[in-house]
C-alpha cells in the first residue's frame, strides 16, 4: 500500500506541474482544452499570445506531464503483476490512485486554489468578479461522472490485470 501511496504523489505532484504550466504558461491552451469555467475560457481567448518559445515551453511541459503520469501508471500496471496482487488489492490500488487523484484535484484545484486562495486572479487580476471564484460546484456533475468512471476504470483494471493476463 505504501507504495500505491507513492504513486498517488507521484500523479498529485504532475498535476500540479501540469496545472500550473495550464495557468501561467500556456493559459488559452490549458482552459479551452482542460476543464476550465466559462467566464475563465472567454477571458483566457482574449489574452495575448505568447511568443512561440513560450508556447512550446508549455507544450513540452504538457507533454512531459502527461508522460510522467502514464509513466506512473505502468509502474502501477507493472507492479501489480510483479507481486501477483489479488483481485481486491488491485482494484483498491487503482481505486487509490483515480479516486486519490480526483480527490485532490476537487479540494486542491477547484476548492482551495481557484475558490479560497483565488490563486487566478492573482495571474489575472482581470478576472476579478469572475463567477467561477464563487462557485465550487461549477463542474460539480463532470466530476461526480469522471468519479463514477474512474471506478468502474479500476474495476476493469483489476480483472484484467488478475484474472485475463495471468
Amino acid at each position: 500500500m505504501v507504495t500505491t501511496f507513492m504513486m498517488l504523489g507521484a500523479i498529485c505532484l504532475l498535476a500540479t506541474v501540469l496545472m500550473f504550466d495550464f495557468v501561467v504558461i500556456i493559459p488559452k491552451i490549458g482552459s479551452k482544452y482542460f476543464g476550465a469555467p466559462d467566464d475563465i475560457k472567454e477571458m483566457a481567448s482574449k489574452l495575448p499570445d505568447q511568443p512561440a518559445w513560450v508556447n512550446a515551453l508549455g507544450v513540452l511541459i504538457l507533454v512531459a506531464g502527461f508522460a510522467g503520469v502514464a509513466a506512473v501508471l505502468v509502474w502501477a500496471v507493472r507492479d501489480t503483476l510483479e507481486t501477483k496482487m489479488s483481485f481486491w488489492s488491485a482494484f483498491l490500488r487503482f481505486l487509490v490512485l483515480f479516486e486519490g487523484y480526483k480527490l485532490f484535484d476537487v479540494v486542491c484545484f477547484d476548492y482551495l486554489m481557484l475558490t479560497k486562495l483565488k490563486l487566478p486572479l492573482r495571474v489575472y487580476p482581470e478576472t476579478a468578479g469572475f463567477r467561477a471564484y464563487d462557485s465550487f460546484g461549477f463542474n460539480a456533475k463532470s466530476q461526480m461522472g469522471k468519479a463514477v468512471a474512474f471506478a468502474a476504470i479500476s474495476l476493469l483494471m483489476a480483472y484484467v490485470l488478475t484474472m485475463v493476463v495471468r
